[in-house]
């Protein structure tokens, strides 16, 4: 019996939070030492779309769902600038991304921020 037979496997849930936090360090890192060439944007595109389908996957559950942990700081400008990267990649001008939001009612960050008393903008 080998030693990986009869060990419980790490839950899933357990170890995405683990690879979770060891890939916000090392972008925190990276950011911090001024490094950020070191990481590769190949690696941080996979990162990146990984992060976005499974987010969207929860969502569309009806998870309420807040995009940034509570403990993490991302800037308005941050915001924008990944915001208007991911639309240019997939081709949706912003017009077009407004119109999409009159279709919807998939908003769970809105939802989520609404129900802990955390203000948003209304249109």
């Amino acid at each position: 019996m080998s030693a990986c037979e009869g060990a419980s496997p790490e839950p899933a849930g357990t170890e995405f939070e683990a690879v979770a936090s060891e890939v916000a360090a090392l972008c925190d890192e990276a950011i911090a030492s001024g490094r950020i060439d070191a990481l590769s944007d190949g690696a941080l595109g996979q990162i990146f779309a990984s992060a976005v389908r499974l987010y969207v996957a929860k969502a569309e559950t009806g998870a309420k769902l807040r995009p940034f942990a509570r403990n993490v700081a991302v800037t308005p400008t941050e915001v924008a600038i990944a915001a208007m990267a991911m639309l240019d990649a997939a081709g949706i001008e912003l017009f077009e991304l407004g119109l999409w939001e009159t279709m919807t009612s998939i908003r769970p960050a809105r939802q989520s921020l609404a129900e802990q008393g955390v203000g948003h903008h209304e249109h």
